[in-house]
């Protein structure tokens, strides 16, 4: 369930550095106060969801999507990777993410998914939960891939999407 509401500060402050735009000009944008951005930015107030909608529509921007989708959602999505052990080159990130791919494969290969989940044993279902690990893991590493790859070649990634949809539809994926 999407929130009414979430602290959007970090989001916020991607944002303003990756647009190199200032909290006044996000006010302007979103037709709010410069006051309301800045408690925003800082934490000091929730953004609502008709403003996070909004600033979704006006910027394209994948971090700054994923950073805000992922506090609205509650962390059911992919958080932007920003820890010390990551190195954000595109050609770090590519190796990465190909790493938890692998792995995710090969425990996909190695679990068996043939019987009803009623009938497996807490062992089994162990091993589910560890392949539900390993493919969130590797969508965390692609999601993350492909919002760098779209920001330094500056592809819109909103545009790729609605390319891709056909194509999903296409071949039945979607409706």
């Amino acid at each position: 369930m999407i929130k009414d509401s979430a602290y959007a500060g970090g989001a916020i402050q991607t944002l303003l550095q990756e647009e190199e735009i200032e909290g006044v000009q996000l006010a302007l944008d979103l037709n709010v106060s410069p006051q309301l951005v800045s408690h925003m930015k800082n934490d000091r107030r929730k953004m609502q969801k008709d403003i996070a909608k909004q600033s979704l529509q006006v910027y394209n921007d994948p971090t700054y999507a994923m950073e805000l989708i992922y506090e609205f959602s509650g962390g059911y999505t992919s958080p932007v990777l920003k820890g010390k052990a990551i190195e954000h080159h595109r050609l770090a990130f590519e190796e990465f993410a190909v790493n938890e791919m692998q792995e995710a494969i090969q425990i996909l290969h190695d679990v068996s998914f043939v019987k009803p989940p009623s009938e497996t044993s807490r062992e089994e279902k162990e091993r589910v939960a560890q392949a539900i690990d390993e493919v969130s893991d590797a969508i965390m590493a692609l999601t993350n891939l492909r919002a760098i790859l779209a920001t330094e070649y500056s592809i819109p990634l909103k545009d790729q999407m609605k390319k891709r949809q056909p194509v999903w539809k296409a071949r039945g994926w979607i409706q």
